[in-house]
């Protein structure tokens, strides 16, 4: 009498038991990728956070803090000056120089600038970096240029001061920081128009207005 086996029947997977495995294992992959990424850019803002006093000590609008104080524009030191002060960047040798560091915890500031034979521009910058406000000697009135450089709530108290029913004419320029820089460049067309142009750059006036 021969024996019968009975083999255990072969059991089958359901369809989509491979499909629900991979899916766990893309989701899985996911997770750990988008942790990771959160981990990473934790790191860079506490880094960022971290390193901001640093950064703001090395802006030109700290570097040439102590140029122009004397009321006057101040040519940009050369490298290697005996002052320390950090030479331009890039900075043209057809173009002379000059700056006015600007702190308007105690007032507006005034800056006049008389033009002459040679291109004359000045550029407003905020402390951290960023051009507020630009102008050429093509805006020159009878051969100056003038303009206030005040906050908002400056601004706001010299209109409340101005006569009713009057416009000033002045022209007044917002910065949204208290600390920067008034930078004065004039073209030498030749080498000759060397001392004319540094003149002209340092003869820009900076001070408090009235």
């Amino acid at each position: 009498m021969s024996a019968v086996s009975h083999d255990p029947p072969e059991r089958h997977n359901p369809p989509f038991a491979g499909w629900r495995m991979r899916l766990r294992a893309g989701f899985a992959r996911f997770a750990l990728t988008t942790l990771a990424g959160l981990l990473l850019a934790a790191i860079v803002h506490i880094v960022t956070v971290l390193a901001i006093p640093a950064l703001s000590r090395h802006d030109a609008a700290h570097a040439y803090r102590d140029l122009g104080t004397e009321g006057h524009a101040e040519p940009v030191p050369s490298p290697g000056n005996s002052r320390g002060l950090p030479a331009l960047r890039e900075a043209d040798p057809h173009v002379v120089t000059a700056i006015c560091s600007y702190d308007l915890s105690a007032g507006p500031m005034r800056i006049v600038a008389r033009t002459g034979t040679l291109p004359l521009g000045l550029t407003l910058h905020r402390q951290g970096g960023g051009v507020l406000y630009a102008i050429t000697d093509r805006a020159a009135i009878r051969g100056m240029l003038e303009f206030l450089v005040m906050t908002e709530t400056q601004r706001d108290e010299r209109i409340a001061a101005d006569e009713e029913g009057e416009t000033s004419r002045e022209l007044r320029i917002v910065s949204d920081t208290e600390q920067g820089l008034i930078v004065a460049r004039v073209l030498q067309r030749l080498p000759s128009d060397r001392a004319d142009a540094e003149a002209l750059a340092t003869g820009v006036a900076c001070g408090a207005a009235n």
